[in-house]
Order: C-alpha cells, then sequence, then structure tokens
C-alpha cells in the first residue's frame, strides 16, 4: 500500500512538473499542458518561458533564446518576427506571441529523437565473437560427428560413443570465450573509470580501440566555452586598461546572472576596486533592437557621464568622430570577423554630452589548453579529428586553425536530398577529406557520421547537447562529454566526467591494451580447440594402442583407439579456464594504429600455434605407446622402464595440458615470447595451473570418479614428468619461433599494401588537385551540389584567406566580392562542369 501511494504521489508530481502553455482558444487565454497544443494554435511566449513547440514568431520585438539544449552553443540566439523557435528552447529577453508550426515527433526535438530511435546495430565486437565461435562449433561438430561415425562402426555400443563424442565437444566448443571477453572488458571499464571516463556498453571499449575518425563538437570540447578578450583596436590615445573598464561599466553589475558577455567584460577588468568606486544611476540593457547596453555612471570624483557597448556599427552611428574613424572601424570589424572574432564597440560621453568611440573589444571562445597538444597525441595514435560544430563558419576555421587541424572548414551548403548516385561518392568524398563542418544541424551530424562510417572508418561522436543525440547514437563510439545533457548521455558509450579530449586519448590508450588481451585469447582459444579436437580425431581414428602391446592385447580394455577419461579431459579444460581468466590483467601495449580485427591473419596464426601443438601430441604418444613393449624412444634413449598403458594416458595428460599452457605465451606476442613480461595474475596462474596439472600426474588420485568402461590412469616417475617438462618447452620454442616468422610475413605484406595505398593515396590527391575556371558570381544552389557559400570555403581552405566579411552582431555579410576564378580541388571535371 505504501509503495502504491508513493508512485501515486510522483505521479502526481510529474504531472505538475509537465510543460504547459499560454495558449489563445476561443477567444481566451488559458494554460494548458503543451502535449495538447496542435499545430496553428496562437501562443504567448515571455521571459523565463520554456518553448513547448516549435513556433513561428509573430510581429514584434525578436526575442532572446536560450537554445544550449538544441545547438550546443552557449550564447543566446536573436529570433525575429517569421523565424521559428524550437521546443525545448528557453526564453531569456522579450515578449511575443508565435503560432504552433510543429508538435510531437515533427518538433525539431522530436526529429532528433526519431533518429536515434532509428539507430539498431549489433556491436562489432559481438559480430567478430559470432564468428569465431561459429567456426570452431562448425570444426567440432564435423570431427565430432565423424568420430562418432568411426566408434558406431567399430564396434563402440552407442552410449559409450555418444558420451566419447560429447565430451569431446564440450571440451572443444569455446563456452568460455564469452566469460573471458566480458570480463577483460569489465577489467577494462574499471580502469577507464579511474581515467575519468564511465563505459555504459562493453562492448564500445573494443570499438573506441579500433576507432580511426573522431568528430568532434567544439564549444566545450575543444574551446573552453567561455568567452575571452583579444587584442582590442584602439582609437586614438586610449589606453587597453581604459577600453575595458569604459565596457565593464557599460555591463549590469551583479555577482550572479550576468550574461557571458558582460561576464567576460567584467572579469577582464584588471582594477576591479576602481571598477565598484564608480557609482551606477541608471543602466539600459541590451535588446535586439537598440543592440547596446547603455549606463549611466558617477566617477570617483563626482562626473556623470555615459558609457556604452554594442555592435560595433550601432556604436560607430552614434558617434561624433565617425567620419573619421569610420574607415579604419570597418575595417577592423571585417578583420575580425573574418576571424571568427565576435565584436564589441566601445563608447562614452564627453564634457559636452557627445558620444565618442573608443575602441573595438574583439570576443572569442579560445580552445583548451591541453587541446593542440591532445590533438597531436591523436594523430600520433592515427586518428583524425573533425570539428563538427554549429557554430559560424569563420569561427570554426579560425578555431581550427589555431589547433593546428587544418582550414579546410565546410558549412551544410553541400547536403542537399536531390542529387544523383555520382554526385553521392563525390559527396563522400568529400567528407572523407574535410578538417570539419560547421553550421550543422543534428540530421547533419548524423549524415557526416554516416557518410564516413560507409567508407570503411570506425567512427567516434562527441558531443552534449540534444541536438548531438542522433549523432552520438549512430556513430560507433557516441561520448558525451563532461556536463553533458541526459539525452546525450543516454545516447553515448562512454560518458566522460573531466573536460576537453584529452581524457579520450587515455581511454584510447587503454582500450588499445585491452584489445590486444582479448586478441590474444582468441588466438589461444582457437589454437587450442583446434589441438585438441585433432589429437582426438588422430588419437581416435588412426592410432590403435593394440598395436604396440607387447602381445598386442591390453591388460584391463580392448579398446581399438585411444582416448582420455572424461575426467582428465574435464581437469584439463577446468585448469584451461580457470587460467585464461586472468589474461585480463596480462601486461600488454596498445598499438600505434587503431585496432581492427583481421580475422585471417588471427585464423592462421592460430592455426599455426594449434597445429605444432598437436603434431607435437601425436609424436610424444606414439613414442608413449612404443615404450610400452620396451623397445621405445623413452626406453633406448632414456633408459626407462617399459611404460603401463594408464601411465602414457597420464604422460599425455601432462603433455596436452602443459602444451596448452605454454600455449599462451606464444599467442600474448607478435614477437618472441620472452619481449614483453606477463602480467603477475597470469603467471601466477600459470604456475599454479602447471603445478597442480604436474602433481595430478605424480600422484594420481582420481581413479574414484572414472568410469567403470575407462582404463585407469597410472602415476608417473619424476623421470617422466621432467621428461615431458623437458619436451614441452623444446616444442614451445619451435611453435613460438614459427610464429614469429609467420608475423614477419604478415607484416612484409602489410609494408606493401601501405605502399601501394600510399601510391593509391597520391594519386587521388593529384587528380584532386584539379584546377577548375568557375566563371560568373552566381551558382544555382538547388542544381549544383555546392552552392556558392561552399565555393567560397573551399577557396578559403586552399588560399587561407576569406572572400566574405562577416559581421556577426547583426548577422550580416559585409560587401566584399566574390573572386571570378575559384579553384577547387575536392571533386572531379565533371561535378565541376555542374556546379558552373
Amino acid at each position: 500500500m505504501e509503495e502504491h501511494n508513493a508512485g501515486n504521489a510522483i505521479a502526481a508530481l510529474k504531472k505538475s512538473l509537465a510543460p504547459r502553455a499560454n495558449v489563445k482558444r476561443g477567444g481566451v487565454w488559458k494554460a494548458v499542458a503543451a502535449r495538447e497544443l496542435v499545430v496553428g494554435d496562437l501562443v504567448n511566449l515571455k521571459l523565463g518561458d520554456i518553448v513547448p513547440a516549435d513556433c513561428v514568431l509573430l510581429a514584434g520585438e525578436p526575442l532572446e533564446v536560450d537554445q544550449s539544449a538544441l545547438t550546443g552553443e552557449s550564447l543566446p540566439s536573436t529570433v525575429h518576427a517569421g523565424q521559428t523557435v524550437y521546443q525545448g528552447s528557453i526564453v531569456k529577453r522579450g515578449e511575443l506571441e508565435a503560432l504552433v508550426s510543429a508538435t510531437g515527433a515533427n518538433t525539431f526535438f522530436g526529429k532528433a529523437t526519431a533518429l536515434v530511435s532509428s539507430v539498431e546495430a549489433t556491436g562489432n565486437f559481438q559480430k567478430v565473437l559470432t564468428r569465431v565461435s561459429m567456426f570452431l562449433i562448425a570444426v567440432s561438430l564435423v570431427l565430432v560427428t565423424v568420430i562418432l561415425i568411426y566408434l558406431l562402426c567399430n564396434g563402440s555400443g552407442f552410449l559409450d560413443a555418444l558420451s566419447i563424442s560429447v565430451v569431446i565437444l564440450i571440451s572443444s566448443i569455446p563456452m568460455a570465450m564469452q566469460v573471458v571477453c566480458s570480463s577483460t572488458m569489465a577489467v577494462g571499464a574499471h580502469h577507464l573509470a579511474t581515467k575519468k571516463a564511465i563505459v555504459s556498453r562493453l562492448s564500445a571499449i573494443e570499438e573506441l580501440a579500433g576507432m580511426d575518425v573522431l568528430c568532434s563538437d567544439k564549444t566545450g570540447t575543444l574551446t573552453q566555452n567561455k568567452l575571452t578578450l583579444y587584442k582590442p583596436f584602439l582609437i586614438g590615445n586610449v589606453s587597453e586598461d581604459e577600453l575595458i573598464l569604459t565596457a565593464a561599466l557599460a555591463a549590469k553589475r551583479m555577482e550572479e546572472g550576468q550574461d557571458a558577455i558582460d561576464s567576460c567584460v567584467t572579469k577582464s577588468c584588471k582594477d576591479k576596486s576602481l571598477l565598484n568606486r564608480f557609482k551606477e544611476h541608471h543602466f539600459v540593457p541590451f535588446d535586439p533592437i537598440s543592440k547596446r547596453t547603455e549606463a549611466t555612471v558617477e566617477s570617483p570624483d563626482g562626473l556623470v557621464f555615459q558609457v556604452s557597448k554594442g555592435a560595433p556599427q550601432v556604436i560607430l552611428a552614434m558617434s561624433a568622430n565617425m567620419d573619421l574613424i569610420q574607415e579604419s572601424v570597418q575595417h577592423s570589424v571585417n578583420e575580425f570577423a573574418e576571424r571568427g572574432y565576435r565584436t564589441l564597440g566601445v563608447a562614452r560621453t564627453d564634457d559636452s554630452g557627445r558620444w565618442i568611440m573608443l575602441g573595438l573589444l574583439p570576443l572569442y571562445d579560445p580552445p583548451r589548453i591541453d587541446t593542440a597538444e591532445t590533438l597531436r597525441k591523436a594523430g600520433k595514435l592515427g586518428i583524425g579529428v573533425k570539428m563538427i560544430t554549429g557554430d559560424q563558419s569563420a569561427i570554426a576555421r579560425e578555431t581550427s586553425r589555431r589547433l593546428g587541424m587544418g582550414t579546410n572548414i565546410f558549412n551544410t551548403d553541400c547536403f542537399t536530398e536531390s542529387i544523383s548516385a555520382f554526385e553521392q561518392s563525390r559527396l563522400s568524398d568529400l567528407i572523407e577529406q574535410a578538417d570539419g563542418f560547421a553550421e550543422v544541424f543534428p540530421e547533419h551530424k548524423f549524415f557526416i557520421v554516416e557518410q564516413l562510417q560507409l567508407k570503411g572508418h570506425r567512427v567516434g561522436m562527441t558531443g552534449d547537447g540534444v541536438n548531438d543525440a542522433p549523432a552520438l547514437k549512430r556513430a560507433d563510439i557516441g561520448i558525451a562529454v563532461d556536463g553533458a545533457t541526459d539525452a546525450a548521455r543516454a545516447a553515448a558509450d562512454i560518458v566522460l566526467t573531466d573536460p576537453g579530449l584529452s581524457v579520450i586519448i587515455d581511454a584510447i590508450v587503454v582500450a588499445r591494451a585491452i584489445f590486444q588481451r582479448m586478441k590474444n585469447y582468441c588466438i589461444y582459444r582457437i589454437a587450442c580447440t583446434l589441438q585438441l579436437l585433432f589429437f582426438f580425431f588422430i588419437a581416435i581414428l588412426a592410432v590403435d594402442p593394440n598395436q604396440f602391446a607387447p602381445d598386442h592385447t591390453l591388460p584391463v580394455t580392448n579398446e581399438r583407439f585411444f582416448r582420455f577419461p572424461v575426467i582428465a579431459i574435464v581437469v584439463i579444460t577446468v585448469l584451461n579456464d580457470g587460467t585464461i581468466l586472468t589474461i585480463a590483467y596480462d601486461h600488454v601495449f596498445g598499438g600505434r594504429k587503431p585496432e581492427k580485427w583481421n580475422l585471417p591473419e588471427t585464423c592462421v596464426i592460430a592455426s599455426i600455434l594449434g597445429f605444432v601443438a598437436f603434431l607435437s601430441s601425436i609424436l610424444y604418444l606414439v613414442a608413449g605407446l612404443s615404450s610400452m613393449n620396451g623397445n621405445g624412444v623413452f626406453n633406448t634413449w632414456f633408459n626407462l622402464d617399459p611404460l603401463s598403458y594408464g601411465q602414457v594416458i597420464t604422460l599425455m595428460y601432462l603433455k596436452v595440458s602443459l602444451s596448452d599452457f605454454m600455449t599462451v605465451f606464444a599467442a600474448r606476442t607478435r614477437g618472441w615470447f620472452w619481449e614483453r613480461r606477463p602480467g603477475t595474475p597470469l603467471f601466477i596462474a600459470f604456475i599454479v595451473a602447471t603445478c597442480a596439472a604436474t602433481f595430478t600426474s605424480l600422484f594420481w588420485f582420481l581413479d574414484p570418479l572414472q568410469n567403470s568402461s575407462e582404463h585407469p590412469m597410472a602415476s608417473l616417475s619424476a623421470g617422466l614428468v621432467g621428461l615431458t617438462w623437458l619436451y614441452d618447452l623444446i616444442w614451445f620454442m619451435i611453435q613460438d619461433s614459427i610464429k614469429v616468422f609467420a608475423y614477419r610475413f604478415y607484416d612484409k605484406r602489410e609494408l606493401m599494401d601501405d605502399a601501394d595505398l600510399k601510391h593509391y593515396t597520391q594519386t587521388q590527391k593529384e587528380s584532386f588537385a584539379l584546377r577548375a575556371s568557375i566563371r560568373g558570381s552566381v551558382v544555382d544552389a538547388r542544381a549544383s551540389l555546392l552552392t556558392k557559400n561552399s565555393f567560397v570555403s573551399a577557396h578559403h581552405s586552399i588560399h587561407g584567406q576569406s572572400i566574405h566579411g562577416h559581421s556577426f552582431l547583426d548577422g550580416k555579410r559585409s560587401a566584399a566580392a566574390t573572386p571570378k576564378t575559384v579553384p577547387f580541388r575536392s571533386f572531379g571535371e565533371e561535378l565541376l562542369k555542374k556546379a558552373i
């Protein structure tokens, strides 16, 4: 009853917290639940309201809207009449009526949610495990079926033959593979948590190890998400400190709640005590119409004057010295705009009350201190980083230039719905070669990630807002950065708890080490399975122990094939699986390149290791059986007494056990086994397992557990045990040597493939370097893949210069002329002709 009451209370609380909207129906304003809105409703939006649906603003003064949850950008956006405000935005300034244009799944937010829901993919690691397991199971079924048929055809009882076949099948099926790999990744996830990276999907660790492209959000990830003053433009004899102090006087001075620009200017003022000595008599806040703030202040000596800051063109127009400074101010504004800075004009009144412009304050979001070094490390790890941002192109380009990422930044004009297959392939090439994209929306991020995946890349995506959720879900590795929204965290595979990209680099290094452990285990598991399968297969089908007995009859059993007792197979399986669990703690080094599964290579190396172990086991079995009559290798070479059949079985039990354990050390390195020390837990487990197998062979005490139809195993002498150890060590060295030469063969082929790839890439670059003369300044955006803006971006990326000036405060371009010739290098000649 109490649980029911608590549930009712929670439901009532959720209902009371559900978003509501002021809507006009039947000529009366009323508050209704946001979910009840329909297209065409008239709603009222005012300060502090959460926009309940996508709405088109009606006539009136523009609103300032915080869309950070949707776009990820921290500064409010100014939305004018006729433009759309999106569901989930917050009104920060102004009041206006609006018409509902979309609700539910049709809203911007709803479409982003639909994109997230559309992604259904099985993890790559699960696919690899399934393929390896199915391969081993298929081989096991074929060989065990042959064994079963052979036993039945040679007089064995059905139940006896079935029991032998089932035991062999169970011992060869990699039942522990999922457990071992999951344990390895779980240990890695715990390690990543210490690096401030929380893993929400274990298989993402394997995909992180193979990531070769990282699409990174700009604001808050590559940059500090904190406005900073750049070197200002000064007019006349005004000093930098005086200019900043004047701008701070024109800001709303409050301990909490300042907007980003006022906070930046106030904090940049060096002498806070001097600022506090000025009295503020009146303050006029910023509004989208006047585009400036204004304050009336009194200096410490009693002088009253006015100060203002705002859009440069507004401050310039109200200044008495406009004619003298207009050209230089406009040039500086354009220069700052081309570099992606937001510019503030600053002015104050003189003794006669005339406005005098003092200078310009450029603002920008600076890169994080560690970002450049992090990007350099990412490059060394073979990871290309692309900037994906909703900010403007010039800002993205300047940030990219500062970080050394390259300035081949494109906007979203190149993403059109009606393009041919030829254009689609060229667009994929463009996305692959670009250094980043600006002015993107959720569907663009989703599309970019999708195209990179189609080009064969393992793609990571960072994000923090609702707008990033679809791309985070689509990416192979979705990474929610520090401070991300709940929607972004829910869609992500890894959640970072420290700001910046450096955490990701640490996570990649750890993930690659985890990948190596899992790869080593797969090689070991395949090798051991093949060794056991083929040993039992040949021993049962081709080895008749009766042919080696002195009188061709065995003292206890008349079986015409060699086999292990069930208990021996169980002990080998348990010790092997128990030992290999510690591979999660093995000492490994992550690769310098993105890790990818090369299953053909993995299977070949594992088959080589398994075949060498199988061959050594068969030879040792023949040597042991031939020593039962006193004329075998053990008798003539080592002067040992004839062996009993029970001793031969125990001898082979010890040999197979040791061989399996030693195969771990051959499988865990690409070079010689001594090149990298094993992890302490793995080495201790090896010592425990081999000691257990050795003492079991010396003092066999499991006879009571054997089936009455099985031949009893007998204890071995210390000499036989030592000889078996020596034999296994010699064959282990042979096994490791063959493995090393096999890897060198593969490495040589890889170098040749890399050389061919470099030649192909160089040929492509030469092809893409084609220069085409584009005559005229009008390009039909609907008919071509690239619009005029994209050609300008391409020209900028090649020549390092801007074609259009931008004024980011009023959103208008300057009147800079478009050049007649635009060299472009990312598309073929046919597409260029089509674009003309």
